[in-house]
Formats: structure tokens, C-alpha cells, sequence
């Protein structure tokens, strides 16, 4: 869910940003803070990831941690 809001608000700002630059003289300004802003989605989706990746390592890790004690407790 919070992926999906972060894509919305990043597609409604980039759009406007490269509106922006269509219109005005110089269009570098527009499209330089358009790419910035899908730049900072995609390298924020890929933190999110990661850290959810080491998340389940760690829970993963811990649940044989558990299983083996519990199994040499009988």
C-alpha cells in the first residue's frame, strides 16, 4: 500500500514537472526534477526491499535457532 501512494505521488509530480519543462523556455529544469523524482522512487522501493529481505532472513534465522532448541529440550 505504501508503495502504491508513493508511485501516485510520483507520477503526479513527475507529470507536472515535465509539463513544466514543455512550457517554459528552458525545459532542462523540468525534466532534470522529473527523472530526480522517479530516480528517488526507484531507490527508495530498492532501500524498502532490501530491508525487507534481511527482515525475513533474521525471522527465518531465528525460527531454526528455535526449532533447535526446542527439539533438543525432549
Amino acid at each position: 500500500m505504501k508503495t502504491f501512494v508513493y508511485l501516485v505521488f510520483t507520477c503526479f509530480i513527475s507529470t507536472g514537472s515535465f509539463m513544466c519543462g514543455l512550457n517554459s523556455p528552458s525545459i532542462w529544469p523540468g525534466y532534470l526534477i522529473g527523472f530526480a523524482v522517479w530516480i528517488w522512487f526507484a531507490w527508495n522501493f530498492d532501500t524498502r526491499q532490501k530491508r525487507a529481505r534481511e527482515r525475513r532472513s533474521r525471522e527465518k534465522m531465528l525460527n531454526i535457532l528455535l526449532n533447535r532448541i526446542l527439539k533438543s529440550k525432549d
